[in-house]
């Protein structure tokens, strides 16, 4: 596992919820579970942060990871997806 720094971490939360979002409104289905993500690793970080004891530290900072890297291979994962449902229609 990295070591997170939470200062950095907060920069990149704050860019991608405040910065990074769509023009179109209302937001497309697939936008709105990415960004509810970028919800979730904000609690996790939060938490992860203001935890007393090691062991639950530990288990924040693996949560906030696991999301953040299922947020940034979301494109992937819809590329997928689509591929599957192309193949599987042929």
């Amino acid at each position: 596992m990295k070591h997170i720094i939470p200062k950095c971490e907060w920069k990149i939360l704050d860019f991608e919820v405040f910065e990074n979002k769509p023009k179109i409104a209302p937001y497309p289905r697939n936008v709105v579970k990415r960004r509810e993500l970028l919800l979730m690793a904000q609690s996790f970080l939060s938490n992860g942060q203001f935890a007393k004891s090691k062991k639950y530290k530990a288990f924040y900072k693996e949560l906030y990871q696991k999301t953040i890297a299922t947020y940034f291979a979301w494109k992937s994962y819809e590329e997928e997806s689509d591929e599957a449902a192309k193949n599987s229609k042929v």
